[in-house]
C-alpha cells in the first residue's frame, strides 16, 4: 500500500514538471512572447502543484507569486499586487464572520431550521443549498456568496458531516446557487464591464436588468440537472434515512430562544444584507460591508466574539485567495488577454456563427485558467466584442457567452466563490473536479444543443 502511494505520489511530480517543461520547448514569436512562455510554464506548474495536493495550501499560496518575482516575470509589487484587491479582504471578513456566526450558535440555529424546512433529507439539504445561494444574490445584488457559504458550511456541520462526497455536493449546490446564479442574475459588477465593452461597438446600448438572464437562463436548467444527477450516482436514498425531519426540528425547537449573541449576530447578518441591497444604488463597494460589519462583534458592549474566534480562520486560505488571484493579474500584465484575441481572430475568420460562438466559449473556458471572471470580463468583452462586428455577429450574444464561460471550471481557484467555499475545508479537491467536471460537461453540451438554438430562433445570435 505504502509503495502504491509512492508511485502515485512520483507520478503527480512527474506529470506536474513534466507539463511545464512542455511548454517551455514551445518556440517564442512576435505574439507567443518569452513573457508569455515564462507565465504559462510558473503558472501551469502551480495550478497542477494544486491539483495534486502536492504541497501545504499555504506553500503553493506563496510560491506561486515568489516564482513570478524572482523570476523576473513581474516586479513585486505586480506579483503580490493582488494584496490589494478587495476580494482577498472580503474573502478574510467572511471567514471571520463565519467562525463568529458559528461560535455563538446562530449558524446551527439557521441550519436546523433551513434543513427541517426541506424535509429534513439530505436531498432536500441539497437543494436547500442551491435555494439559499439564489435567493441570497436576489436580494443582493449577486453579493451574497460569502454569507451564502457561511450557511451551507453551518448546514455541513449540522448534519455531521466530516469533509465527503456528501459534504463536498452540500458545497457544490450552495456554490452554483450563489457563484454560478451571477451568469444570468443582475451583477452591478459584471455589468458595468460588460455596457462599457459593447458601447464601444453599438454607441447606444444599455442592458436590462434581465438581460443576462434572458440569454444564460437556461443555465438555472443545467445545474438543476447536475444536483440530479450527482444526487443519483451518489444513492442519496441511502443518506436520506440517516435523516428524519423530527430530528432537526427537535434539534432547533432544544435550541430555545435566542440568545442574547444570537440577536446582535441576527443584527449584524440583516445589517450586511441591507447594506448588499443598497449597494446598488449608493456606489458604495460591496467590500466595504464584509471588511466593517464583522468588527462589530468585539466593540465594547457587544462582545459576542473575542480573539480565540481569530485562531480559528483559515488564513492560509487567504493567502491562496490572494495567490489565484494573482494569476489574472499577472496574466494581463504579460499579454494574456492580446494573444488570445491575436489567436481567435484568424481562426473564426469565415466559420458559422454556430462554430464561432463554441470557439468563443472555448477560448473563455481556456482564459478561465488564467484570469479571473473579473478580468476576464475587463479585458475580453472589447476584443470579443469587435471580433462579433467583424464576423457578423451580435456582439452583445458573443460577451454573454464569455460571461457563460466563467463559470465552466475544474479547480477552486478559478472564482472567488468556489474559493471561499472551499476554504472551509468540506470539499476534497477530488470531489471538487468530478462535479465541476460534470457541470462543465452539462454547460458546454446545454450551449450547443439547447442555448444556441433558442438564442437562433429568437433573433439573439
Amino acid at each position: 500500500m505504502r509503495i502504491e502511494s509512492n508511485v502515485t505520489l512520483f507520478s503527480k511530480w512527474m506529470i506536474s514538471l513534466l507539463v511545464p517543461g512542455l511548454i517551455l520547448l514551445i518556440p517564442i514569436d512576435q505574439n507567443f512572447t518569452s513573457s508569455l512562455r515564462l507565465f504559462f510554464v510558473i503558472t501551469v506548474l502551480v495550478i497542477l502543484i494544486i491539483a495534486f495536493e502536492l504541497l501545504p495550501q499555504l506553500i503553493a499560496a506563496f510560491l506561486l507569486p515568489s516564482l513570478y518575482y524572482v523570476s523576473g516575470l513581474v516586479p513585486m509589487e505586480v506579483a503580490f499586487q493582488s494584496w490589494t484587491s478587495s476580494t482577498v479582504w472580503m474573502v478574510l471578513g467572511g471567514l471571520l464572520l463565519s467562525c463568529i456566526l458559528e461560535e455563538c450558535g446562530l449558524l446551527k440555529r439557521i441550519a436546523y431550521y433551513v434543513i427541517s424546512k426541506c424535509g429534513g433529507t439530505y436531498k432536500g439539504a441539497v437543494f436547500g443549498c442551491f435555494f439559499i445561494g439564489l435567493a441570497l444574490n436576489l436580494v443582493t445584488f449577486c453579493y451574497g456568496w460569502l454569507v451564502a457559504s457561511a450557511l451551507v458550511y453551518g448546514i455541513c456541520k449540522a448534519m455531521n458531516l466530516k469533509p465527503s462526497r456528501e459534504s463536498s455536493l452540500l458545497c457544490f449546490a450552495g456554490t452554483i446557487g450563489a457563484t454560478g446564479s451571477t451568469i444570468f442574475l443582475y451583477y452591478p459588477g459584471y455589468y458595468a464591464l460588460i455596457e462599457d465593452s459593447i458601447r464601444t461597438v453599438q454607441g447606444d446600448y444599455t442592458m436590462s436588468m434581465i438581460e443576462t438572464f434572458k440569454y444564460n437562463g437556461v443555465g438555472l436548467l443545467l445545474y438543476v440537472i447536475a444536483l440530479l444527477i450527482l444526487l443519483k450516482a451518489y444513492k442519496t436514498k441511502e443518506l436520506d434515512q440517516q435523516f428524519q425531519n423530527n430530528i432537526f426540528k427537535k434539534k432547533y425547537k432544544d435550541l430555545g430562544p435566542l440568545s442574547r449573541k444570537e440577536k446582535y449576530a441576527v443584527l449584524m447578518v440583516l445589517v450586511l444584507l441591507v447594506y448588499l441591497f443598497s449597494s446598488r444604488f449608493t456606489n458604495y463597494p460591496a467590500a466595504y460591508g464584509f471588511m466593517l460589519v464583522p468588527l462589530w462583534a468585539f466593540l465594547p458592549g457587544i462582545n459576542i466574539a473575542d480573539k480565540k474566534i481569530t485562531e480559528k480562520i483559515n488564513f492560509p486560505m487567504v493567502f491562496f485567495v490572494s495567490a489565484c488571484l494573482g494569476i489574472g493579474i499577472v496574466g494581463a500584465e504579460v499579454g494574456f488577454g492580446k494573444f488570445l484575441t491575436d489567436v481567435a481572430l484568424p481562426l473564426l475568420s469565415g466559420k458559422s456563427p454556430l462554430v464561432a460562438s463554441i470557439a468563443f466559449m472555448l477560448f473563455g473556458i481556456i482564459a478561465n485558467f488564467f484570469m479571473t471572471p473579473f478580468a476576464m470580463l475587463g479585458g475580453l468583452s472589447l476584443p470579443f466584442a469587435q471580433i462579433a462586428v467583424s464576423l457578423g455577429m451580435n456582439p452583445v450574444a458573443v460577451v454573454m457567452i464569455l460571461l457563460f464561460s466563467c463559470e465552466i471550471l475544474l479547480l477552486p481557484y478559478q472564482s472567488a466563490g468556489n474559493l471561499m467555499m472551499y476554504a472551509f475545508g468540506m470539499m476534497p479537491m477530488g470531489d471538487f473536479i468530478k462535479q465541476q467536471g460534470l457541470k462543465a460537461i452539462l454547460m458546454i453540451a446545454g450551449f450547443i444543443v439547447i442555448i444556441y438554438p433558442l438564442w437562433n430562433l429568437l433573433g439573439y445570435i
